[in-house]
C-alpha cells in the first residue's frame, strides 16, 4: 500500500511552513487542510472554531556581545575546551562587538531600542535565589546555563528538568531587578540554532524580555564571563502580542458501526513555532493520524466507535484548541472512550504510553506489538492536547504514541525542523503503529461508558 503521509508532510513544510497560531500561514494552512481531508472521502471533515492569542517576533531580533577578553581569544581561536565543532570549524574576525546566534522567545515583551547590560550566569534556582538576595542581579541580564542531564537516556526527561527556566526564568530573575534574561536552548546537541519556545509572565511582576541563546553560544559564554567580569550583552527586539485571533481545530471523521456516538479521538497540534517548518513538532503527528485515518479506510476495516483525528491549534502557547475541544464535547454531549496523541516527533516508532484505564485491555496485545518492535509500554499515558478530555472525564483513556526521542530536540523548536529532516520511512513506520494502536483501542467494550 502507498503511503500519503510523507508526501502530504512535504506539501504542507514547503506550501505553506511555520504557522504560528494566529498568523495568516497558520489559517492557510487549516484551509489547505480541509482541502486535502475532503479528497479522501471520510464520512466528515470539518473545522471547529476557537479563539487564539497572536504573537509576532517582529523583525528586530538581535544579541550582541562585547568584551576585550572575546577580542583577545578570537585572535588564536576559541579554547578547545567548548567541546563543540560549530566555533572550532568556522573562522571568525577579532571585534569586540560580535552577533550571536539567539532567537527571542514566544510570547516576551520587547525592547525600547537598544538595551544594555552585564550578564550574570545561573545554574540553578538555589544559585539564582543566592545572587537575587545579595543585589547580583539589580539591572543585569540574567543568563540561565542548565544543560540538558547527558547521564539521562530520556531525553524528555532532561528537557522537563530544564524548560522551567525557559518558561519562568523571565519572572524569577524580575524579582531580583533584572533587566532581561538569556537562556540556554532546550537542546541536547551542540550548534549554533537557537531554540525557541513558550515563556511566561507572573500577572504581579513587570515583564523583561527574554532570549534563547544557541548551545554553542552558551558555552561559549559560560567561559567568557568567568573570564571578564565586564562582559556585556545589547539586545533589541520588537516582537508584540496583537489582539486574538479566530481560527480552528481541524476534524476527519469516520463513523462507528456500533458505537457511533462514541469516539476514540487521535491527533497532533497543528500550529509550530516560526522558526523551521514544524515538521517533526508537529506536522508529523497530525501526519500519523491523518495517515492511520486512511490506512483503516483503505484496507476496508469498519471501526466500532467513532474514529476522529484531530488537529487541534494552539498548543505551542495557549492550549486553546484542546480546551475548547474537551469543552464542546461536553457541552454536545460526546462520548469520548480513548484518545491518543503523536507529539514527539517523526522518527522510528518504539511503542506507546498507556494509562491505567487502558493499561490491562492494551497489555493483551503486547505479543502483536513486539512482532513490529513497537511492543514498549509505558504506565502513564497522555499529552497536552488529550489532557482536557482526561480533566472532564476521568474515565477516557490515554495513549501517547512514543517514537526514539535520541534526535527529537535535536531540532525541536528550533529553524532546523523541516521536511528534510523527517525520515520518509519512519514517518511511515510510525503512522502505520498509531493505525494499530487505533485498532486495538477499537477492540475494547468500554462498558464503563454504556448508555
Amino acid at each position: 500500500m502507498r503511503g500519503q503521509c510523507y508526501s502530504r508532510l512535504g506539501e504542507l513544510c514547503k506550501t505553506i511552513g511555520p504557522r504560528l497560531s494566529g498568523s495568516d500561514a497558520a489559517e492557510n494552512g487549516i484551509a489547505w487542510g480541509v482541502n486535502m481531508l475532503n479528497t479522501y472521502g471520510f464520512d466528515s471533515v470539518y473545522t471547529q472554531p476557537v479563539w487564539v492569542p497572536r504573537w509576532e517576533r517582529g523583525d528586530k531580533e538581535s544579541l550582541w556581545l562585547h568584551s576585550t577578553v572575546f577580542t583577545k581569544e578570537l585572535k588564536t581561536g576559541f579554547p578547545a575546551d567548548y567541546n563543540c565543532e560549530a566555533f572550532t570549524e568556522q573562522e571568525l574576525k577579532p571585534a569586540s562587538k560580535y552577533q550571536l546566534q539567539a532567537c527571542v522567545l514566544g510570547g516576551s515583551i520587547g525592547t525600547i531600542g537598544v538595551m544594555k547590560g552585564k550578564i550574570v550566569l545561573i545554574n540553578s534556582w538555589s544559585e539564582l535565589d543566592s545572587l537575587g538576595k545579595i543585589g547580583a542581579l539589580k539591572d543585569k541580564i540574567a543568563f540561565y546555563n542548565r544543560a540538558f542531564d547527558e547521564s539521562l537516556l530520556n531525553t524528555f526527561a532532561a528537557y522537563g528538568a530544564c524548560v522551567g527556566q525557559r518558561f519562568s526564568g523571565a519572572s524569577k530573575a524580575v524579582a531580583y531587578g533584572a533587566k532581561a534574561v538569556l537562556v540556554r536552548s532546550m537542546t541536547n546537541r551542540c550548534d549554533l540554532h537557537p531554540h525557541t519556545g513558550v515563556m511566561g509572565y507572573a500577572d504581579t511582576n513587570v515583564k523583561i524580555p527574554a532570549m534563547a541563546v544557541a548551545s554553542a553560544v552558551a558555552n561559549m559564554l559560560e567561559s567568557l564571563v568567568q573570564k571578564d567580569p565586564d562582559l556585556e550583552v545589547n539586545l533589541e527586539l520588537n516582537c508584540r502580542t496583537l489582539p486574538d485571533r479566530l481560527s480552528s481545530n481541524v476534524i476527519a471523521e469516520t463513523k462507528g458501526s456500533q458505537f457511533p456516538s462514541h469516539y476514540i479521538a487521535f491527533g497532533g497540534h497543528f500550529d509550530s513555532w516560526d522558526e523551521g517548518e514544524g515538521a517533526h513538532d508537529d506536522g508529523a503527528g497530525c501526519m500519523h493520524a491523518f495517515e492511520a485515518l486512511r490506512i483503516l479506510k483503505a484496507v476496508g476495516y469498519e471501526p466500532r466507535h467513532s474514529l476522529r483525528c484531530v488537529w487541534w491549534i494552539n498548543e505551542e502557547n495557549g492550549l486553546r484548541g484542546a480546551t475548547e475541544y474537551a469543552r464542546l464535547a461536553n457541552q454536545n454531549g460526546e462520548v469520548h472512550v480513548a484518545a491518543l496523541e503523536s507529539d514527539r516527533g517523526g522518527f522510528v516508532p518504539r511503542g506507546f504510553g498507556v494509562d491505567s484505564t487502558l493499561w490491562q485491555h492494551v497489555g493483551q496485545f503486547k505479543s502483536l506489538l513486539e512482532a513490529y518492535n513497537i511492543g514498549a509500554l509505558e504506565k502513564g499515558g497522555g499529552g497536552a492536547d488529550i489532557g482536557p478530555l482526561k480533566k472532564a472525564n476521568a474515565q477516557v483513556g490515554l495513549v501517547s504514541f512514543i517514537p526514539d526521542s535520541q534526535r527529537y530536540f535535536d531540532v525541536h523548536h528550533a529553524e532546523t525542523d523541516v521536511f528534510e529532516n523527517v525520515n520518509k520511512r519512519e514517518l511511515e513506520l510510525g503512522a502505520a503503529a498509531v493505525a494499530v494502536m487505533i485498532w486495538i483501542l477499537d477492540q475494547k467494550d468500554y462498558p464503563e461508558f454504556a448508555e
